[in-house]
C-alpha cells in the first residue's frame, strides 16, 4: 500500500508552487541513502514534496532503514535491480507535477528544488539540470574527480565542466515537467546505461528544451578503484552504442573520440608492417604526449599532486569507453525499445486489453501506443487500435512501427463505434480505454488494476490533466481545472478517492462492462457518462483514484472549443432524455444561464430598468472576479483569457443542450449492441 508522501509545509497559505516528486533508485545503499533523503527533506521548497525510493537491493537492509527512519517516504520494489527500471517504477507511484531525479549517492544542496522549479517556469524547458561536482573520498578518487572536470575527461560536456546558462544536449540528474516527460515516453527501462542522454535526446527531438543552469550543482562520488572506473566507462561506451543504433544522429563529435583513438591504436601493428617506422608510433606517441602535457598543465593550474595519476585515469576512461562502444550488449534489453516484448508475464495478474479509437491521429498515436507498451504491468497486455481515419496514414504507421498491435476498421469514424469494434477484438479480462491524443503515465495500468481489485469497482479512472500547446490552449486548460469550468467534477478538479458519477477514460472489469451492455455506439459524445450511469444503475461502483492522472490536449482555437462544448451539450440532452435521473445540478448551470440571458429582452420591455442587467452583469462579474482570483493564485497572465474561454464553454454547452440531435438515438431506448466477443 502506498504510504503518504512527504509534505514540507513552509507556509499556511496556498502557494503557486507545483507539487514535486523526487525519485531515488537504490541498490545496497544503506550507507548513503540517509544523506540523500535528508537532503531532500531539508529543501526550502514551499510546495508539496514527496520522496519515492525504488529499492533493488540484494538484502532488505536499505528498505528496513528507510521504513524505520523515514515512515512517510514511499517505497516501491525494483526486482530488475537496474537504475532505469527503478526510475520507471518510482515514476509510476509519483503524483507530483514536477519529477526530480536524485541518486542514492548524491546530496541535493539547499534550495536545489526551488531553483530547479523556478528555472523550469522561467525558461519553459522540459528538463532543467546543472553541474555534476565530483568529490573523491580517496587519493585515487580525487584524481578521478579531477579527470572528470577536465576537457580531456569530459569532452566539453557542460554538465561536467560548467559554463553559461542555456540549452544543452544533456544535464546531470534533472528536474522534468511531468507532462513533457510522459509525452516523450519517460525513461526507457530497456536501457542499462546512457538513459539520461537518450531521454534528453527524445525530448529535444520533440522540440522541447533541455536547459543547463550552472547554479544547480550536485555533489557526486566518483569510483575509488581502477577496476571500478574501467567497468563504469566500459558500460558507458556499451550503452552509448545502443543509443547510437537507435538514434544515429544523437552522436556528437566528443562521442567518437574514444572509438577513433582505439581504432588508431589497433591499426599500429598494421602500420608497423606496411608503413614507415615513424608512422608506427604516431598515434600512441601523440596520445601519450597529449595525456602527459595535459595532466601537467592541470596539475600546475590546480596546484595538486593528485594530477600525477591523471594520465593513468584518463587512459582508463578513454580506452574502456572505446572498448565498450565496440562491444555488443548481449542482453534482451538491446533487442527492442519496448519492455512488453521481453518482460516476464505474471499469470496471476488479469490480462488487459487497451482500446484506442483513432481518426487521422498519425501525429499522436505513436506516443499513445508507446505509453502503453512502456507500462510496468506484469500481466499480459494487448493494444487494439480502431482506425476511422480519412487516409491510411495512421494504419500504415501502426503496422510499420507496432507489428504486435491489433488494427480493426471503424468505418463509422466515431469514438463509440471505434470502442465497440475494438472491444469485439479484445481478449483481456480488464478493458482499458485510451485516446489517441492521451499519454498514460508509467504505472497507470498497474495502479488501475490494483484499484479495481482493491475496491471491487466496475470502472476505475482518475483525473484528466489538460496541458495546452498554445496561449489560448493554456487558458482553456486553466478553465477546465477551475470550479467555474468544471462545475465540481472530480475528474477535472481532483479530490478524495471514492465513488463518483464518472471518470476520465477508465479501466473496466470486463464482466461488469458487458453485463451493462458495453459502450453504446449510438452516442457520438457523452458515451462515457452514459455508460457509467448504466453501470451505477445496476448497483456497480465507478471509482475515482486521484493517482491516475492522464495528460489531455485541450482545443487550441475558439472555434474548436465552441464546437466541442456545443456537442457536449447536445449529447447531454440525449443522455438526459434516455436517463432523466442522470442529470446533476451542475448540468443545469449552462442551460439556466442561457435562459436567463435570453430573458433579458423580455425584462427590458416588461420589467424595471435594473432587472435588465441583473443576469448579464452578475455573470460578467462572476467571470471577471473568478478569473482574477485564479490568475492571482496561479500567478499566470493566461488568466486574462479565462473569461473568454469560460463564456465560450458555458454558452456553447447551453446552446447545444437546447439543440436536438438528428440521429438514430431514441429517447427512452435501452437497446445496446451485445459485445461481439
Amino acid at each position: 500500500m502506498k504510504e503518504s508522501p512527504v509534505l514540507i509545509p513552509q507556509s499556511t497559505t496556498a502557494t503557486p508552487w507545483p507539487s514535486v516528486s523526487v525519485l531515488i533508485p537504490v541498490r545496497n545503499a544503506e550507507a548513503t541513502i540517509g544523506a540523500a533523503i535528508d537532503s531532500v527533506l531539508s529543501q526550502d521548497y514551499e510546495g508539496s514534496v514527496e520522496v519515492i525510493v525504488a529499492d533493488g537491493s540484494d538484502t532488505p537492509a536499505t528498505s528496513d532503514l528507510v521504513r524505520r527512519r523515514y515512515p512517510t517516504v514511499t517505497l516501491v520494489p525494483n526486482p530488475e535491480q537496474v537504475i532505469t527500471t527503478g526510475i520507471h517504477a518510482a515514476h509510476g507511484a509519483a503524483t507530483g507535477e514536477i519529477i526530480v531525479r536524485c541518486d542514492a549517492h548524491t546530496v541535493l544542496p539547499p534550495g536545489y528544488v526551488r531553483r530547479a522549479v523556478s528555472t523550469l517556469q522561467r525558461t519553459g524547458a522540459a528538463n532543467v539540470g546543472g553541474r555534476q561536482r565530483p568529490v573523491g573520498a580517496t587519493f585515487f578518487g580525487h584524481a578521478v574527480a579531477m579527470a572528470m572536470t577536465t576537457p580531456l575527461g569530459a569532452g566539453g560536456a557542460r554538465h561536467r565542466l560548467g559554463g553559461a546558462e542555456g540549452p544543452v544536449d544533456t544535464v546531470f540528474l534533472g528536474a522534468f515537467r511531468r507532462d513533457t516527460l510522459e509525452a516523450a515516453g519517460g525513461v526507457d527501462p530497456t536501457l542499462g546505461g546512457a538513459e539520461d542522454y537518450e531521454l534528453n535526446w527524445r525530448l529535444r527531438a520533440r522540440g522541447e528544451t533541455v536547459w543547463f543552469d550552472p547554479g544547480l550543482e550536485v555533489t557526486y562520488q566518483p569510483r575509488n578503484t581502477l577496476r571500478g572506473l574501467a567497468w563504469q566507462y566500459f558500460n558507458y561506451g556499451r550503452w552509448k552504442r545502443v543509443v547510437a543504433r537507435r538514434h544515429p544522429t544523437s552522436l556528437l563529435p566528443r562521442h567518437l573520440a574514444s572509438p577513433l583513438l582505439l581504432v588508431g591504436l589497433a591499426a599500429t601493428p598494421i602500420l608497423a608492417m606496411a608503413g614507415p617506422i615513424w608512422a608506427v608510433a604516431a598515434v600512441p606517441l601523440t596520445y601519450v604526449l597529449t595525456l602527459t602535457l595535459g595532466s601537467l598543465a592541470v596539475g600546475i593550474r590546480r596546484r595538486s599532486y593528485v594530477a600525477l595519476l591523471l594520465p593513468l585515469i584518463l587512459a582508463t576512461m578513454h580506452l574502456s569507453w572505446g572498448i565498450g562502444f565496440f562491444t555488443p550488449v548481449r542482453t534482451k534489453r538491446e533487442l527492442t525499445a519496448h519492455p512488453r516484448h521481453f518482460r516476464t508475464v505474471t499469470a496471476a495478474l488479469p490480462s488487459v486489453s487497451v482500446l484506442i479509437p483513432a481518426r487521422n491521429a498519425e501525429a499522436t498515436i505513436g506516443a499513445a501506443i508507446d505509453s502503453v507498451l512502456f507500462q510496468d504491468y506484469e500481466g499480459s497486455v494487448e493494444v487494439i487500435v480502431a482506425d476511422g481515419s480519412d487516409t491510411p496514414a495512421t494504419s500504415d504507421l501502426v503496422r510499420r512501427r507496432y507489428p504486435t498491435v491489433i488494427l480493426v476498421p471503424n468505418p463509422e469514424q466515431t469514438a463509440g463505434f471505434g470502442l465497440r469494434a475494438a472491444h469485439g477484438a479484445a481478449t483481456g479480462e480488464i478493458i482499458v480505454r485510451c485516446d489517441a491524443h492521451a499519454v498514460f503515465p508509467p504505472g497507470y495500468l498497474r495502479r488501475a488494476v490494483s484499484t479495481l481489485q482493491r475496491t471491487g469497482a466496475a470502472n476505475v479512472g482518475g483525473r484528466q490533466r489538460p496541458v495546452g500547446t498554445t496561449f489560448f490552449g493554456c487558458a482553456v486548460a486553466m478553465a477546465m481545472t477551475t470550479t467555474l469550468g468544471a462545475g465540481g467534477a472530480r475528474y477535472r478538479l481532483g479530490g478524495a478517492e471514492g465513488p463518483v458519477d464518472t471518470v476520465f477514460l477508465g479501466a473496466f472489469r470486463r464482466d461488469a462492462l458487458e453485463a451493462a451492455g458495453g459502450v453504446d455506439p449510438a452516442f457520438v459524445r457523452n458515451q462515457d457518462y452514459e455508460l457509467n450511469w448504466r453501470l451505477r444503475a445496476r448497483g456497480e461502483t465507478v471509482w475515482f483514484d486521484p493517482g491516475l492522472v492522464v495528460t489531455y490536449r485541450p482545443r487550441s482555437t475558439l472555434r474548436g472549443l465552441a464546437w466541442q462544448y456545443f456537442n457536449y451539450g447536445r449529447w447531454k440532452r440525449v443522455v438526459a432524455r434516455r436517463h432523466p435521473a442522470s442529470l446533476l445540478p451542475r448540468h443545469f448551470a449552462s442551460p439556466l444561464l442561457l435562459l436567463g440571458l435570453t430573458a433579458t429582452p423580455v425584462l427590458a420591455v416588461a420589467g424595471p430598468t435594473w432587472a435588465v442587467a441583473v443576469v448579464p452583469l452578475t455573470y460578467v462579474l462572476t467571470l471577471a472576479l473568478g478569473s482574477l482570483a485564479v490568475g492571482i493564485r496561479r500567478r499566470s497572465y493566461v488568466a486574462l483569457l479565462l473569461p473568454l474561454a469560460l463564456a465560450t464553454m458555458h454558452l456553447s454547452w447551453g446552446l447545444g443542450f437546447f439543440t436536438p440531435v438528428r440521429s438514430k438515438v431514441r429517447a427512452g431506448s435501452t437497446e445496446t449492441v451485445a459485445p461481439s466477443h
